[in-house]
């Protein structure tokens, strides 16, 4: 079958048209293969394999601290990209930004000011030499996290960098709906499931405070544990030890969950486990959310963060690659193509195509269409509300049907998850 033949919209129904004019067939080709790795190539490197969407990166143009810092990263065995300014470093979203004190004080483009389209809020450590008098100042100026006199401060930089490279070595997977109501939280509770049956260690993350909350969907209400509003005021490190062992588990993973009001439900109607009405809860703080974030990498193999569509802030940043829940019709497909574009391309993305489709649409023509690699189809489920409500949506998930979308992401997804320490926790070969 050729490409064209793959969408073939009957010539006389409105929605039908609608589509071939806002997608012509010499525009809508069948979509590339999802690629979880960014196409942003590295400048410099000192370390073998492929890039990490979150690096180590140097600004300098110093030979000096150039050579000094790439010792440094060699020792502590993390990759070092070296850019020519700040704007071409936030392009790598870098988990580390080491700032050379010979480019610290060229105009205010090197402020390490937080930029809304970066995924990640870079660490900032301010680099040079003991003759460098004004580095504190600089520091100060730049509001650098971080000040390496080198070379007494090398040992200290070397043990850093490692300590990163360890704390944030699990992948981090986002699901958002690309309209409303298009089933992110239920594929998002779906690929947790199958994730932790195929004995990865998994965290669910619910990423809407104003969604009702994942609590409801699971019927894990009265299970004990901490949500959100139990970390809103954590700054700085947190444990991921006791991140793992403080949060409620439910059919195998964690959940961090939003938190409910106290008071019970006053119809009766909410799902079995659901504790009480949801508060309209505000956002964690970005620092929390960054701390919790920097735990759940260490602390698990995958982590999966229902994000919210309305509220794109630090969560939906973190993610390392997100995949988009299309609705196969007109307008949650526009919707879709919308949301893609004011998400940019730093992150990588790909559409999970949600039945039942409308006239003149195959999951292949949909995702095209939002302008996004197809990633998945997902079939249309009858009554699923009805089975959220009795508390029931993680047993439809285990459908031959559903398991065998959900399964095929997963294979897809453990290639990036890192082999655990634990023999317990075994990611799919």
């Amino acid at each position: 079958m050729s490409e064209e033949q793959l969408w073939v919209p009957s010539s006389g129904h409105r929605k039908a048209r609608a589509l071939r004019a806002q997608f012509p067939a010499e525009h809508t080709r069948a979509p590339a293969r999802f690629n979880l790795r960014t196409e942003s190539a590295p400048s410099h490197s000192t370390a073998r394999g492929p890039s990490t969407s979150a690096p180590v990166i140097l600004i300098s143009a110093s030979q000096r601290i150039q050579d000094e810092v790439a010792r440094i990263a060699a020792a502590a065995g993390v990759e070092l990209e070296v850019m020519p300014d700040a704007a071409a470093a936030f392009q790598r979203n870098p988990e580390v930004m080491l700032l050379g004190s010979d480019l610290a004080g060229v105009g205010p483009g090197h402020r390490m000011s937080p930029d809304r389209n970066r995924r990640r809020r870079a660490e900032t450590i301010l680099v040079g030499f003991e003759q460098d008098t004004d580095l504190w100042k600089q520091a100060a100026r730049l509001e650098a996290a971080r000040v390496a006199v080198l070379p007494a401060a090398s040992g200290w930089l070397a043990e850093y960098l490692g300590r990163r490279r360890e704390h944030n070595s699990g992948f981090v997977l986002g699901v958002v709906g690309g309209s409303g109501g298009a089933g992110a939280s239920t594929l998002s509770c779906w690929l947790a499931q199958e994730a932790a049956e195929h004995r990865m260690e998994t965290l669910l993350v619910d990423g809407d405070p104003l969604g009702g909350g994942l609590d409801a969907s699971l019927g894990s209400g009265e299970v004990p544990g901490v949500r959100w509003p139990d970390l809103t005021e954590v700054r700085g490190a947190l444990n991921p030890v006791q991140l793992t062992s403080a949060l409620p588990r439910v059919s195998g993973f964690a959940l961090l969950a939003g938190g409910s009001a106290d008071s019970d439900a006053d119809d009766g109607e909410a799902g079995p486990g659901y504790s009480g009405t949801q508060s309209l809860v505000e956002a964690p703080a970005e620092e929390s959310i960054r701390a919790v974030m920097d735990a759940a990498r260490a602390a698990f193999a995958l982590t999966i963060v229902d994000c919210a569509r309305h509220l794109p802030g630090q969560l939906l940043l973190s993610c390392d690659a997100l995949l988009v829940v299309v609705p196969g019709r007109l307008r949650p497909v526009l919707a879709a193509r919308s949301l893609s574009r004011s998400l940019g391309g730093t992150v990588p993305k790909a559409a999970v195509v949600r039945g039942p489709l409308g006239d003149g649409l195959d999951d292949a023509r949909a995702a095209d269409a939002a302008g996004l690699p197809l990633a998945g189809y997902l079939p249309a489920t009858r009554r699923l509300e009805h089975a959220e409500a009795r508390g029931l949506l993680l047993q439809r998930g285990r459908s031959r049907s559903i398991r065998r979308v959900t399964g095929q992401l997963v294979e897809r997804f453990a290639a990036e998850v890192p082999q655990p320490a634990d023999p317990r926790q075994r990611p799919l070969s």
